[in-house]
């Protein structure tokens, strides 16, 4: 990402995540999406047995579906983008983003189906929208954050879009979902 005159937290933190993950190179950045996907579906594979004492604690465990699915989104990004990466890094470019959508959501719709057939745990087609929430959230800021036009404001207005669609999911998963 090139250097925007007055760079904020919200500037600088994207820059440096997109400096990490751009230095993956295709292959790991592969294995570690693939790894990713392990990890979501070995958390998916038991039930929970940690029950925090907060107030709304599904929520909690609802809304925590759309950083881990916003994290692949980024990887799967990263391992699809063209190399060497476009001028636009942190954007990977359209291909690239529709496809890491295209998986992510894939991964979603069969974390659930495999949800269904542990016990103790169900599956929820309404997590599936927290986890496309994560994932767009992280598509669409990356895509912005690559624009020449990008600008510290334009950049905390959509990461707080995104957080408030990531909410929205996660609580009407959890008002809904009444298992």
């Amino acid at each position: 990402m090139g250097e925007r005159p007055q760079q904020g937290s919200a500037s600088r933190l994207v820059a440096a995540l997109a400096r990490v993950l751009g230095a993956l190179p295709r292959p790991v950045a592969a294995l570690a999406t693939a790894g990713w996907m392990g990890f979501i579906w070995w958390l998916s594979s038991g039930r929970i047995r940690v029950r925090p004492p907060l107030p709304a604690s599904d929520f909690f465990f609802n809304l925590a579906h759309a950083p881990v699915f916003g994290f692949l989104a980024a990887l799967a990004a990263v391992a699809l983008a063209p190399r060497p990466l476009p001028r636009s890094w942190p954007d990977p470019g359209r291909r690239a983003r529709v496809a890491a959508f295209a998986i992510v959501m894939g991964w979603a719709a069969l974390d659930e189906l495999h949800q269904a057939g542990v016990a103790g745990r169900s599956a929820s087609p309404l997590d599936f929208l927290t986890d496309a929430a994560g994932a767009a959230g992280v598509l669409w800021i990356a895509a912005y954050a690559g624009r020449p036009s990008a600008h510290e404001q334009g950049l905390r207005r959509r990461l707080a879009i995104a957080a408030a669609l990531c909410l929205a999911a996660a609580l009407t998963t959890s008002l809904t979902d009444r298992s």
